[in-house]
Order: C-alpha cells, then structure tokens, then sequence
C-alpha cells in the first residue's frame, strides 16, 4: 500500500514535445509563477490513468489524504485509510523536497527522485501529470492527480 502511495506523488518526468502557432498559451505559461501558486495545503480530488477515471483505494484518501508544499522546499503527504472498520485514521506521512521549474515539478522523498509536469494550476486547484509504471507491468502510464487547495 505504501509502495501505491508512493507512486500516486512521484513519477517520471514527461517531456512534451508540440508546435502551436497559439503563442499566447506559451506566454501565458511563462509568466505563472508554479513556485509560488503551489505553496499551501492540497487535497487530493481525482485521479485519471490513461485518460480514465480511476477510484482510491480507500474513501479516507480521497476525504482526508492532503500534500503540503512549504516555502522553504519542503514537501509532507498525510494519508488517511479505514483499516479498522471503524473511521478515518492516519496511517502514513512522508517528507520530502520540492523544486519548480516553469511547469516541471521534481519531488524527492526517501531518496526517490522523480518529476513531472504542472498541467495547470491557480489559486484554488492543480492538476500534476506523472510518467510512472504505475501497475508494474513494465509499461509507462499516464497518471494525472487533481487537487483543491485547503490552505
């Protein structure tokens, strides 16, 4: 469960390659400041594997499962799960570093470094596709996690 988790925040870095002849979507990416947007408090709201939908594995992590982005670089994941039938409890956090460049992200937790890219994100959500084996099939998928931000 952990090793899921652990995946869920951390992947491999996606290198997108595409030609527009919009430059203001270029320009307009430039001048986000990802560093100091995703400063705060998130919570988890979906996720989608290969373009799909796909359900946590447990309602307390999508209810109370919640990743902190600290000014200072660093990176804290609290998750949540009903392990003994009767409620939500904490079961994990994990710390780490965080780092921004333009829409990349690279997350290091435990030694683990990997990146991916900010698709989107404002004052009050965030969207973060990660390249990962995420079935451990040995076959690269496309993992987005959608966020609210809580504070």
């Amino acid at each position: 469960m952990k090793k899921f988790n652990l995946l869920r925040i951390i992947g491999l870095l996606l290198i997108v390659t595409s030609c527009s002849s919009n430059n203001d979507d270029t320009a307009e990416k430039e001048m986000t400041n990802y560093s100091e947007l995703i400063i705060g408090e998130w919570n988890y709201t979906s996720q989608l594997l290969n373009g799909n939908d796909i359900i946590f594995d447990d309602e307390c992590q999508k209810d109370f499962d919640y990743a902190i982005y600290s000014v200072n670089g660093v990176f804290n994941q609290t998750e949540f799960e009903n392990r003994s039938g009767t409620g939500c409890e904490q079961v994990d956090s994990l710390t780490g570093t965080w780092i921004t460049e333009n829409s990349a992200i690279t997350l290091t937790i435990m030694g683990d470094t990997k990146s991916g890219t900010i698709l989107s994100i404002n004052e009050t959500k965030m969207s973060i596709q990660w390249n990962l084996d995420y079935d451990e099939d040995g076959s690269v998928n496309v993992f987005i996690q959608n966020f609210t931000k809580i504070n």
